[in-house]
């Protein structure tokens, strides 16, 4: 963490500089001061307001990044050996997807792809070209279901028509699932293990989802990557729901995130050589 301390300190000072460069600005102006001393009259308010997006925004991360309640058979990183996965979600699509796979052809990386049964159904062709070039997939659901306000029936019968979509057009079983926004209710993971899969979310989100630069894509693998992470990106999919969805800063971002892991001295491997690897070692440790 420490030796990557350079990637957040520019940040630090950037919003510092910006807020009194505000102050400033608002000082010189006719009414500025009126409109300072009216902040400073309602700074209490502001400051309850801040304190409750810090709690939400805190509560959120550790949920998405710690899960609340057992989480056993949910895996958000593997050992911490020198290797990571970069896995992609939402896909496949046929604006996005090919791009990734050129590029992931030209770094010589085998990444994991959790597909989503709709996609797979419209595009098999491009499913079929996943696992042709050795990359591996996984189950991501066939509508992107709200698993939170969903039943578990409706859950698991979309979980069973995306393997039977995955399955026609690759003749390929999987073991794997990612839920979609990586949230899953106790009973709901439960019945999802029984059904023979590894659930499978994340240690670092690019955050790609939310359209940043490919600039910060990398400066946030820069900053929160170790041994053992899993990292997330999305070939596809949108803020509400999955709709089709332009991944340029993605595609801008991989071959940088990539060069820069292997410069760090790490192997990029697919999660299921991650979690065998991890459950290998359990067992020795156990025999």
């Amino acid at each position: 963490m420490k030796r990557y301390f350079k990637y957040f300190f520019p940040k630090l000072t950037y919003g510092l500089t910006l807020s009194i460069a505000g102050v400033i600005f608002l000082r010189s102006l006719p009414y500025g001061n009126v409109l300072l001393k009216i902040g400073r009259g309602s700074q209490s308010y502001i400051l309850l307001f801040l304190v409750l997006y810090a709690a939400l925004a805190i509560f959120a991360s550790y949920s998405e990044y710690h899960g609340i309640g057992c989480q056993e058979g949910v895996f958000r990183q593997g050992l911490l050996s020198q290797m990571v996965a970069i896995t992609f979600d939402d896909g496949p699509s046929p604006k996005n997807t090919p791009k990734i796979l050129d590029i992931l052809s030209d770094k010589g990386v085998k990444a994991t792809f959790f597909l989503t049964g709709s996609y797979v159904d419209k595009y098999p062709e491009l499913a079929r070209r996943i696992v042709a070039e050795g990359h591996e997939i996984g189950n991501h659901t066939h509508s992107h279901i709200e698993m939170g306000l969903s039943k578990d029936k409706a859950i698991l019968s979309d979980i069973a028509r995306a393997e039977e979509s995955i399955f026609r057009a690759t003749g390929i079983k999987t073991n794997i699932f990612r839920p979609p926004r990586g949230f899953t209710r106790t009973k709901t993971r439960r019945e999802i293990l029984k059904e023979g899969y590894r659930i499978v979310l994340w240690t670092l989100s690019s955050l790609d989802w939310r359209g940043v630069k490919p600039k910060a894509i990398l400066w946030r693998v820069k900053l929160f990557v170790r041994d053992g992470a899993i990292i997330l990106f999305h070939d596809n999919g949108s803020l509400i729901g999955c709709k089709q969805k332009n991944r340029t800063n993605t595609i801008m971002a991989l071959p940088k995130v990539i060069d820069f892991l292997f410069e760090e001295g790490y192997e990029i491997v697919k999660v299921s050589k991650m979690l065998d690897t991890a459950e290998e070692k359990a067992f020795l440790r156990e025999a």
